[in-house]
């Protein structure tokens, strides 16, 4: 269930209140500048020479207003934006990384890039929006519809009048735009999508010599993606500009009035002026509190991802209750294991057994490609769905948090030290996996930049220094050169008793030190040694 709690749009703490105060200071300070303009104007008009009090006055209220205009009335709440928004991804972040591999699985990578990327930046600005601008500009509107009042009633009926009229122009293109904000994040999911998997595999698709097969879906989602976002700018040019026309007409309207108090001598003509300042503020928090209403419930659906990420990071993985108390035995797994959780001729059964793994035990998995094998070392650790299993399993704590090869190798850019994420490398593993200058090295995430080899050491380093008792190892053996292999083999041959190894091989070098052997074969899981 996703809870409205994860992500709130509205948070009326002290900070926030202030902070829209700060907003409608700016403007309504403007507007007690109108006044004492207007004020000196009548004086003038009146003969009077000493104006110098109320000028000084007016200037001074003129700069305070620019001021708070620059600092209040934008600076603090962009602030805010950009603060709720770097503290979005990185909760964010996160979230996606405690999400069970189901949860995961629900939505292509696309979908939590634009989510990371774009989410939390919409949701930034949108919190800012509900918390500073939109209250800000209402405070101000009150404010000016106060001073209006003050001076001409008929002008505050003008202002009650012209609220509903904008607010009718904008309903409608607000509306489709909300709804067509819906249409447009799937397919910028696909869009970014496919821009993530160019760069990813550049190497490969040159190497392949797939370059017009990648640049033709890449166009093609492209130019989905422009049609839609064509539809979502017009839609929010036209929510922009209309109340700028608008605008003309309501301005017209106060000043109308106030030239016609004038003419009848019951105003001075100093008020045409200050109608025609009034008329101006007044339409900047009306058009605030309208458009940054209709820019916040069209950017629901980035708010409501982001909720669902969060929901997905509370979800249950479903393996709780498959660990048991006991650690003996480490993983014990018996039925028929699926590609997918769904079921029927046209999925995928991978296999059908029982495997069983006991502390201190060497087991080698082996079968050919696409039989389950690298699935079967994912479900001992958690990382799949256990709505695959049909039948039984029983995971120790230690299976469930086991040190894991798998692929690819994550490599950040840094050093050796940085790509162990944290643990520290075992000087015995390191001497074993001979890792030449690597220790040395700039590491980056380019292909080129480390050898096949090198990333299966760099994996293989960090796995066997973490200091879990369980290590789960997909093909250790690849690409490693002969010694290597010979090494690594002894030295899991050495960890009997003090540590389990799981292992998948595809060749008999850990046969004879193994304590159990299973090959999958022709849809069975079946014990061999």
């Amino acid at each position: 269930m996703i809870k409205k709690s994860a992500y709130p749009l509205v948070d009326a703490s002290v900070h926030n209140v202030i902070r829209a105060a700060g907003v409608a200071a700016s403007t309504l300070l403007a507007a007690a500048a109108s006044v004492v303009v207007g004020r000196v104007v009548d004086e003038l008009a009146r003969g009077a020479s000493d104006i110098g009090a109320p000028l000084a006055v007016a200037l001074a209220l003129a700069l305070a207003s620019a001021a708070a205009t620059v600092l209040l009335g934008e600076w603090a709440p962009t602030w805010l934006g950009v603060r709720r928004f770097l503290g979005s991804a990185a909760a964010c972040a996160r979230e996606i990384l405690a999400a069970s591999q189901r949860a995961f699985a629900r939505h292509e990578k696309g979908h939590f890039v634009n989510v990371l990327m774009n989410s939390t930046d919409t949701y930034g600005t949108l919190y800012a929006c509900a918390n500073v601008r939109i209250p800000g500009a209402a405070l101000a509107l009150l404010g000016i519809v106060a001073i209006a009042a003050l001076i001409d009633p008929l002008m505050v009926a003008l202002v009650v009048g012209y609220a509903p009229v904008l607010w009718l122009a904008l309903r409608l293109p607000s509306r489709a735009l909300a709804e067509l904000q819906r249409d447009v994040l799937p397919v910028q999911d696909a869009w970014l999508g496919e821009s993530k998997r160019i760069a990813e595999n550049k190497r490969p698709i040159n190497a392949a010599g797939a370059e017009g097969y990648f640049s033709a879906r890449y166009r093609e989602r492209s130019e989905a993606f422009l049609r839609m976002m064509t539809r979502y700018r017009f839609l929010e040019q036209l929510i922009s500009s209309l109340p700028a026309l608008l605008s003309c007409a309501l301005a017209a309207a106060m000043m109308g009035v106030a030239a016609w108090r004038c003419l009848a001598g019951g105003a001075g003509v100093g008020q045409v002026l200050v109608a025609y300042s009034l008329a101006q503020l007044v339409q900047a928090p009306l058009t605030a509190i309208v458009q940054r209403a209709a820019q916040v419930r069209g950017n629901l659906p980035h708010v409501e991802r982001l909720r669902e990420v969060a929901a997905a990071a509370a979800e249950p993985s479903g393996f709780g209750a498959l660990a048991a108390a006991e650690k003996d035995p480490v993983a014990h797994v018996d039925g028929v294991l699926w590609a997918t959780p769904e079921r029927g001729e046209e999925r995928k059964r991978l296999f059908a057994g029982e495997l069983e793994v006991r502390p201190g035990e060497l087991v080698v998995i082996k079968g050919a490609n696409g039989t389950g094998k690298s699935r079967l070392l994912d479900f001992l650790r958690g990382l799949s769905d256990p709505a695959d299993l049909d039948g039984g399993a029983v995971l120790a704590p230690g299976a469930l948090d086991a040190a894991y090869l798998t692929y690819p190798v994550p490599v950040v850019s840094g050093t050796l030290e940085d790509n162990l994420l944290g643990a520290a490398a075992d000087p015995e593993v390191a001497e074993m996996l001979d890792l030449g200058d690597l220790p040395r090295r700039a590491i980056t995430d380019q292909p080129l930049n480390l050898s096949l080899g090198e990333r299966q050491k760099l994996g293989l380093l960090r796995a066997l220094s973490r200091p879990e008792p369980v290590v789960l190892l997909d093909e250790p053996l690849t690409n490693l050169d002969a010694a290597t292999s010979a090494r690594l083999c002894d030295y899991l041959a050495g960890l009997r008793r003090r540590r389990t190894v799981v292992a998948i091989m595809h060749s008999g070098e850990l046969d004879a030190a193994a304590d159990r052997i299973y090959e999958i074969r022709d849809g069975r899981l079946a014990r061999v040694k």
